[in-house]
């Protein structure tokens, strides 16, 4: 996947766990930073589980650990 389609999965993603805050999410691109994303651990849980039902994929707590930016997280779903 290109860091284009990723980022746009990741809006999706960010937005599917967040409805209330999708406007805010235009804005994300492939470094931003998830800290700088207002979303707690129960918002990224659902965030990571949309992605992996849409990829086909489990990602392990490991991998998920090291991901700071969108970039990462590219980098780690290129990587599969």
């Amino acid at each position: 996947m290109t860091d284009r389609e990723i980022v746009e999965l990741v809006k999706g993603a960010l937005s599917k766990a967040r409805p209330d805050l999708s406007g805010q999410f235009e804005s994300v691109g492939i470094d931003t930073r998830f800290e700088n994303i207002k979303m707690d651990s129960i918002d990224t849980l659902q965030m990571i589980t949309f992605l992996e039902d849409r990829l086909g994929v489990v990602f392990q707590e490991e991998e998920l650990s090291k991901i700071e930016t969108v970039k990462d997280l590219a980098g780690l779903i290129n990587g599969r």
